[in-house]
């Protein structure tokens, strides 16, 4: 073998390695960065129309070149005599200055970069939106594809300095540059992550919104409209079902992997073994639910902290905050209906003072007895409010009666002004908000129940809400409200002998009028949305589950609600027998226990 084929052939097998392929090619790759000495002269003749090819050189150079820190910062020093004349024509050349990572140099580098960025934006204004998407560009993790949940990611504190150094200069150029603002906006919305991007990614770019908000608190409204506006997208794309899933599966091949790897947690410390136990049990499966619960704690932690100084309720400052989420609530939460976890924000909000809750209430009421506000929005609001008293702890027996009468007076007055008409309209979507209305009250009668019968007074407030005419008029809400909620409804309500629904139902079960097919839509939106079911994320659960109520029954006296329902049903032979039956053996208030929405089994 020759000489020249025995080196070809040690070159290529050198090459046949991956690892010396990369690393030969990377090298050649390199430019080596050398600041001409006529930088003025270069921007100078470019400008003029002359020397393109000089111009062009620089900007790749300064693109590709793996500078130094002295490099970086004797290029700065030159370009900063040169700012006049970095106008529009000069935008390659800025946009080459923007391209180096310099929030990880030294200290002399990233001051002088700040400071030319600052320089740069005062004398040319047409550059903000260029420099504004850089750095709004930096709140982006360096690895996008790593699944590491930022808490525990190796490069946390790298990126809290790159983050401090970007603020930095935002916080300077929306003080001098009055139209840095609605630049940086938009930014903010379009560098957004989209939703299925890694948890680190958007745990990350919420964290650096709301650090703008210690600067720039006038936009506030803006930015957590922004941040719960992406937290809905996350919350419908996870419906419950899937969750559970997911959840189920999950189970599954743990269970199916049996006892293998027992005994690999010898291997670490009792304290990390421990840490990481409980960081797994708090990680859900559905990697969009676990992206929604990391955000989810992230936004209800700024929301205790803005609220509370040391651990004491600042009121000014809770208020003011109610009234932004509040109007993100209008706009955002309230006209969506797929949702499952977002609202909870406004429910822990709540929680802080009984005063916010009863803002609250009464900010839902007036919507649903408004009647120049959209059927749909009216009904979304009845829901809030019933799902609000019924799961909320910090709703007191006061809020939780006030509201029920006012109900009941708003249905009573909606039923006069029907029998008042010679002949009503029997389509029963033009009086779905009544029918809302009416399963709302049943629902919070059913649910809270034990709260609303422990004194001879609450149950005597309990009797003169006359259900009684409420369930038999004409409308009959028993045969479209959620039969979940009627049954329940109806075991309270016969066994404080406060109504006697079970006639009624029978009769509906029994009747097949062409008003049942025409029901279809109402009862598919009863049916299917109670805002405040239970709260399936494991994250952030802690800050809503010592809030929150579970439902509780078994009190009532089923067995003498069956015997006395068995004898007013006995030899009925047209009874539907797709309807429950009150005489099987299982606890007809059980069926509240949580199962699909609205927060209990189906019966």
């Amino acid at each position: 073998m020759s000489v020249a084929s025995s080196r070809l052939s040690s070159v290529s097998s050198l090459l046949k390695s991956p690892g010396m392929r990369a690393k030969v090619v990377n090298q050649a790759s390199k430019v080596r960065f050398k600041l001409p000495k006529n930088l003025k002269d270069i921007l100078t003749n470019f400008g003029s129309g002359f020397d393109h090819k000089q111009y062009e050189n620089l900007i790749v150079t300064i693109r590709d070149a793996d500078m130094k820190d002295h490099e970086l910062l004797e290029l700065l020093t030159e370009t900063c005599s040169c700012i006049p004349l970095l106008g529009p024509t000069h935008k390659l050349f800025v946009e080459a200055l923007l391209t180096p990572n310099w929030t990880f140099r030294s200290v002399q580098v990233t001051d002088a970069y700040k400071g030319f960025l600052i320089d740069l934006i005062s004398a040319h204004n047409y550059h903000t939106k260029l420099v504004i998407d850089k750095l709004v560009n930096q709140f982006k993790p360096e690895d996008n594809d790593s699944a590491t949940e930022w808490e525990f990611s190796k490069s946390r504190n790298k990126d809290l300095e790159r983050l401090r150094h970007v603020h930095d200069v935002l916080q300077m150029l929306i003080r001098i540059i009055p139209m840095a603002t609605d630049i940086l906006l938009q930014s903010l919305v379009e560098n957004y992550p989209y939703f299925r991007r890694t948890t680190q990614s958007h745990e990350i770019y919420i964290y650096a919104l709301l650090q703008i908000l210690d600067y720039a608190p006038h936009l506030r409204s803006d930015i957590l409209s922004l941040i719960i506006n992406r937290l809905i997208v996350l919350d419908v794309n996870v419906p419950r079902t899937e969750i559970d899933e997911y959840e189920d599966e999950e189970d599954m091949d743990e269970t199916d992997k049996g006892n293998i790897g027992v005994f690999t947690m010898d291997e670490v410390s009792p304290n990390v073994a421990k840490h990481k136990k409980e960081t797994e049990m708090r990680r859900m499966k559905h990697p969009v639910a676990h992206t929604l619960d990391v955000c989810m704690e992230q936004i209800l932690q700024y929301v205790y902290h803005c609220c509370h100084v040391q651990g004491t309720l600042d009121w000014d400052t809770s208020k003011n905050l109610y009234h932004v989420i509040l109007k993100i609530f209008e706009q955002i939460i309230l006209p969506t209906h797929a949702s499952h976890h977002v609202q909870f924000i406004m429910f822990y909000i709540c929680s802080f003072k009984l005063t916010i809750s009863e803002a609250f209430v009464n900010w839902l009421w007036r919507k649903v007895s408004n009647p120049n506000v959209a059927p749909i929005i009216r009904q979304s609001s009845v829901s809030y409010v019933a799902s609000l008293l019924a799961r909320a702890t910090f709703v007191d027996l006061g809020l939780l009666k006030a509201t029920l009468f006012e109900m009941s007076s708003w249905i009573h007055s909606y039923i006069s002004s029907q029998d008042s008409l010679e002949c009503a309209n029997s389509d029963v979507r033009v009086h779905a908000v009544f029918y809302s209305v009416c399963q709302a009250m049943f629902y919070v009668i059913a649910f809270r129940h034990k709260h609303l019968v422990n004194t001879r007074k609450n149950l005597l407030f309990l009797q003169s809400l006359n259900l009684t005419k409420v369930i038999a008029c004409k409308l009959n809400p028993l045969k479209v409200c959620q039969s979940a909620v009627v049954q329940n409804f109806a075991a309270v309500t016969r066994t404080y002998q406060l109504a006697y629904c079970y006639s009624i139902i029978e009769h509906n079960a029994r009747s097949n009028l062409p008003i049942i097919q025409s029901s279809n839509r109402v009862s598919l939106w009863l049916d299917t949305f109670f805002p405040f079911d239970p709260y399936m994320l494991l994250k952030s659960a802690p800050r809503i589950n010592p809030i929150y109520m579970m439902y509780q029954g078994g009190t009532v006296d089923e067995e003498s609600c069956q015997m006395d329902s068995r004898n007013e049903i006995e030899g009925d032979d047209f009874m539907d027998e797709t309807l429950p039956s009150l005489s099987s053996s299982h606890n007809d208030m059980d069926v509240f226990s949580y199962g699909t929405s609205p927060g209990f089994m189906h019966p």
